[in-house]
C-alpha cells in the first residue's frame, strides 16, 4: 500500500448510469480506491424525466409493475457488492433523482469528494449519459479533479504526460499528479506555439529571421520549463519535452508515440485553454484522445 500523498483522496466519487459501458469507469475507479486506500461511492443520479418518456413511448404494458427508483437502486446494490469483492475496497452505492450533472456535483461538494471518476459514454439514448452532455458539464462545472475514463482499467498507470503552459493552474495540475502518482513516471509537455509566424511569412520577413524567433521562443519555453520544474515537489525524476505546433496537435502525437494511459491538464490557463468553458484543446483532448483525462480546476 503507497503512502497517503499531501494531497490524500480520501473519498472518491465514481458516477455510474448501471450500463456496462460505466463499468469501465467504475473499475478504474475501484483500483485508484485500492491504491489510495479510499472510500469509494457509486453514485447513481435517476432521471425520472427519462423514464416518463420512455413510458410514453413505448407500450405501457411493458413496465407494469415496474418500480424504476426501486430498481436502479437494486442494480446499484449489487454493482457495489460485485466491485468491493472484486478488488477488495470499502465501496457504498448512493442515489439521487434529478440531472444528472448539477446533482452530481452537488453531491461531490456533500461529500467533501477529492476525486471524481466518469465514464465517457453510457446509455447512448440518453442524452444527458454521453460525452457532450452529462460529461462535458460535469467536467466544465466541476470544482474538484475529474477523471475521464476513455480507455479500459488496467493494474496501474505507467506513463503520465503533464500538459503544460506555465501557468498557476497547470503547475497544481502537475503538482496533484506528482502527489497522487509519486511512483509512475511522468512528463512535462509544452507546445510551443508560434504566435506570429504566419503573418511574418506573410510579411515577407526571410527565413533566416524566421529561424532566428523560432530559436527565440524555444529558449524562452527551456527557461519557463525549467523554473516550473524547480518549483514542483518530485521523489522521482520528472521528464520534459518541448514540442513546436499546435497544442492539441502535439498532445495527440505525443500520447501515441508514448503510449501514455493518463494526460493531466489544468481546467483553466493562460494559452492552452479558454476560460470560458474547456477551451479548444481541452475539447479536443476530451473527445479524441485515445487515453484516460484528469483535469485538474
Amino acid at each position: 500500500m503507497n503512502t497517503l500523498p499531501p494531497q490524500a483522496v480520501r473519498t472518491l466519487v465514481v458516477a455510474t448510469d448501471l450500463s456496462p459501458a460505466s463499468e469501465i469507469a467504475v473499475d478504474q475507479a475501484a483500483v485508484l480506491a485500492r491504491r489510495w486506500d479510499a472510500d469509494l461511492v457509486l453514485l447513481h443520479v435517476f432521471n425520472d424525466g427519462v423514464w416518463a418518456t420512455l413510458t410514453a413511448i413505448y407500450e405501457s404494458a411493458l413496465w407494469a409493475g415496474a418500480e424504476p427508483v426501486l430498481l436502479a437502486r437494486n442494480r446499484l446494490s449489487q454493482q457495489v457488492r460485485e466491485i468491493a469483492a472484486r478488488h477488495g475496497v470499502r465501496a457504498r452505492g448512493e442515489t439521487r433523482t434529478g440531472r444528472a450533472a448539477s446533482e452530481i456535483a452537488a453531491f461531490c461538494r456533500e461529500q467533501g469528494a477529492q476525486l471524481l471518476v466518469v465514464g465517457e459514454q453510457g446509455e447512448g439514448w440518453i442524452d444527458e449519459a454521453v460525452l457532450g452532455g452529462t460529461a462535458q458539464r460535469v467536467l466544465a462545472r466541476a470544482d474538484l479533479p475529474v477523471l475521464l475514463v476513455r480507455r479500459a482499467v488496467s493494474a496501474e498507470f505507467s506513463c503520465i504526460l503533464l500538459a503544460t503552459d506555465f501557468s498557476d493552474n497547470a503547475t497544481r495540475a502537475a503538482q496533484l499528479s506528482l502527489d497522487w502518482f509519486p511512483d509512475i513516471r511522468q512528463r512535462l509537455l509544452h507546445a510551443c506555439t508560434l504566435a506570429f509566424e504566419g503573418r511574418m511569412r506573410m510579411a515577407g520577413v526571410s527565413l533566416e529571421h524566421i529561424e532566428g524567433y523560432r530559436r527565440d521562443e524555444l529558449a524562452r519555453a527551456e527557461q519557463r520549463m525549467q523554473a516550473q520544474m524547480h518549483i514542483l515537489r518530485s521523489d522521482a525524476p520528472l521528464g520534459k519535452l518541448i514540442v513546436q505546433g499546435y497544442p492539441a496537435t502535439v498532445l495527440q502525437r505525443e500520447i501515441e508515440r508514448s503510449g501514455a494511459e493518463l494526460v493531466v491538464i489544468g481546467k483553466h490557463g493562460g494559452t492552452m485553454l479558454d476560460e470560458r468553458l474547456l477551451g479548444s484543446v481541452t475539447q479536443n483532448l476530451l473527445y479524441h484522445a485515445d487515453c484516460n483525462v484528469l483535469l485538474v480546476p
